[in-house]
């Protein structure tokens, strides 16, 4: 029984993994700003998801400071976890950050040394993010309005100050090892107001390793605000891996932070029946904020499982609902038919072939002798 239960299941995910193809990786673009912002021209590297030339899907986006650095692995990252369907694709573009200017990108201005006037450090390399970057990869790439920021040490404290001057142009961030110490702990103190004004939302993921107190410290006192000032519109997971260093932990950040931020994304490895599959495509289109209907090819997977088990209303609802959705699959009606004749129900079998018969076009004669060959 659990070795058939395991063919049903790698049945269920194989239309997912189309993209394990010979040939199907992420690809690598790399582009050129020249900055009004900055003044400077500033590179990125864009990790386009398995398969983007040859659909006309649309994708979220991860932004990510240090990219150069930290975008192979989390492009990588990211390309398994959606195979799995545990998070959607995504694009990732990375800002690069060369080491001369980027303490100063990253990094948040004393505030004995801020100019109201003019915008300086982190807060202008923010900016400069929200006016060149984001409207260029729109322009020039299938985005959807979901964006999420991740960075590491000082992109950590970049990524905080992110969340807390610009609440909601990020739905998602990652703050791995932050350094939050910077400026006696001014971030702290920055956060601390936005939270008691609950001006802070979407997912935040903060995790630190094993590392000196200096670090340590701050990430604690900001781990407690978050727990003292909770607020339905911020969700929040804090992690430390203690048999990680600084350097070493980023690997780890990625993966679970990408894991917080589509909490609820994958499907629970178990039967289920349409209405939990709804629900789930509900959750994933608030998330994205856009429709997303449960492919044909998971429902038929799902309907085949429940079949399986004999649970004879639950199979065949979620079989005739994805007839109804795709009505020119020969896969869709196929599976149908089969269990109809499965639970014994002969002439709801021959029905469902009547309905396949002229429901999809330009069936062939070999199609046609297919369906009619399940009744022999």
């Amino acid at each position: 029984m659990k070795k058939t239960i395991f063919a049903l299941m790698l049945l269920i995910f194989a239309g997912h993994c189309s993209s394990w193809a010979a040939g199907s990786h992420p690809e690598v673009q790399e582009l050129v700003i020249d900055s009004t912002v900055l003044a400077e021209q500033r590179n990125l590297v864009v990790y386009l998801p398995a398969g983007y030339q040859n659909n006309k899907e649309r994708f979220p986006v991860l932004y990510i400071t240090d990219g150069d650095i930290q975008g192979p692995h989390t492009a990588g990252t990211l390309d398994y976890l959606a195979k799995f369907d545990q998070t959607p694709k995504m694009i990732v573009v990375g800002i690069v950050n060369p080491p001369q200017t980027r303490v100063r990108d990253l990094t948040v201005t004393s505030a004995d040394k801020q100019n109201t006037q003019q915008l300086g450090n982190a807060d202008r390399f923010l900016a400069f993010i929200e006016q060149e970057v984001i409207p260029l990869v729109k322009q020039r790439y299938r985005t959807l309005d979901y964006q999420a920021l991740s960075g590491t040490s000082h992109g950590g404290q970049f990524a905080i100050n992110a969340l807390v001057k610009r609440p909601g142009l990020f739905n998602g961030v990652i703050a791995i090892s932050p350094s939050l110490y910077w400026n006696k702990n001014q971030m702290l103190e920055l956060a601390e107001v936005a939270m008691k004004r609950r001006q802070l939302q979407g997912r935040l993921y903060v995790s630190i390793a094993n590392e000196e107190s200096t670090m340590t410290e701050p990430f604690q006192k900001f781990v407690e605000l978050t727990q003292r000032y909770t607020s339905e519109n911020l969700a929040v997971a804090s992690q430390t891996f203690s048999n990680e260093t600084h350097n070493t932990t980023v690997l780890q950040g990625q993966y679970y932070g990408l894991k917080h931020l589509f909490s609820g994304w994958a499907i629970p490895e178990s039967p289920q029946t349409l209405a939990d599959l709804q629900t789930n495509f509900e959750n994933r289109s608030k998330l994205l904020n856009t429709q997303m209907v449960i492919p044909e090819d998971r429902a038929a997977g799902y309907g085949q499982w429940l079949q399986y088990l004999n649970r004879q209303d639950d199979a065949l609802a979620l079989l005739k609902w994805n007839r109804k959705t795709y009505p020119q699959s020969l896969n869709a009606h196929t599976a149908l038919i089969k269990a109809y004749l499965h639970f014994k129900l002969t002439d709801d079998a021959k029905a469902a072939l009547e309905d396949a018969l002229k429901s999809i076009n330009g069936l062939s004669p070999e199609q046609k002798e297919q369906l009619e060959g399940l009744f022999t």
